[in-house]
């Protein structure tokens, strides 16, 4: 018979992190459209093809365009010419941005044999922005695609945890408390060393468990220890499940090792841990 737990707590840490997928989910979506956009266009000026010919200035126009910075976008007034050419014996026409070409002034021209664009100076193939943008936004929705199945993983195994046929990964002695500064959410942080754990690098290592207050024990005082899971069974993760024994509550939290993370931040190699 399944080892029956309290979840209460457990299941209001799932619930903070569906705000997290969630906006994972929108940020995905949003900087993956982009990039899939910009791979797009590079592929159809990677593989354009244009056939040079002269063309004449027909008409010209006046158009409305939107130019300027994403803060300050605003309408302006653009000179178009038509060009008209033939090609092949077909008669064909596009629109191009100019301020110089006069109506019935002949030059030569590039035409893109797959939708008849016109361009009035030589291609050459994308430029630096291009592949910067198309290589940029695809690595980084790889990043966060690769973040959202992590924080998808994590939150399908903090649903299905239980105790059950496992031992505790670790032991967490509490040395103190502390409110988490400039938190949207009162959050505590309970820092402490590693007593035991089943990795044994981690014995004794400093570490600090964060949580919301709504989702930690509602107590006067906490136990000196508590026994903590991976939520990945065998594998150390940021989230873990703690118990606290004395209080017979059961909630999650975030692992971090601070000694790991100044390390990162030194740019110098991970201490072993008690060095």
């Amino acid at each position: 018979m399944a080892a029956k737990i309290d979840r209460r707590l457990i299941n209001r840490h799932l619930r903070t992190r569906n705000v997290l997928v969630l906006t994972l989910v929108f940020f995905t979506a949003v900087i993956g459209f982009i990039g899939v956009n910009n791979v797009i266009d590079l592929s159809r000026d990677l593989t354009a093809s244009y056939v040079s010919t002269t063309g004449q200035v027909i008409e010209e126009e006046t158009r409305q365009v939107r130019e300027g910075s994403r803060r300050n976008r605003h309408w302006v007034d653009r000179r178009f010419v038509t060009i008209e050419y033939s090609l092949e014996g077909k008669i064909g026409s596009d629109s191009v941005r100019s301020d110089d070409l006069q109506v019935g002034e002949s030059l030569p021209i590039w035409v893109e044999t797959r939708d008849g664009d016109v361009r009035t100076e030589a291609p050459a193939g994308p430029d630096f922005w291009q592949w910067f943008w198309a290589v940029t936004m695809t690595l980084l929705t790889l990043l966060i695609v690769w973040w959202l199945v992590a924080a998808v993983r994590t939150s399908v195994r903090l649903l299905a945890f239980s105790p059950e046929k496992r031992e505790p990964d670790f032991v967490f002695a509490l040395q103190g408390i502390t409110q988490v500064p400039g938190a949207k959410k009162p959050t505590l942080k309970l820092s402490g060393v590693m007593e035991a754990n089943s990795i044994e690098k981690r014995v004794g290592e400093r570490t600090e468990l964060t949580v919301r207050t709504s989702n930690a024990p509602q107590a006067q005082t906490y136990p000196p220890r508590f026994t903590g899971y991976y939520v990945n069974p065998g594998a150390a993760s940021v989230t873990v499940v703690l118990h606290a024994v004395e209080l017979d509550a059961w909630f999650a939290a975030d692992l971090t090792y601070p000694a790991e993370l100044e390390a990162i931040a030194q740019g110098k190699a991970k201490p072993e841990a008690g060095a």
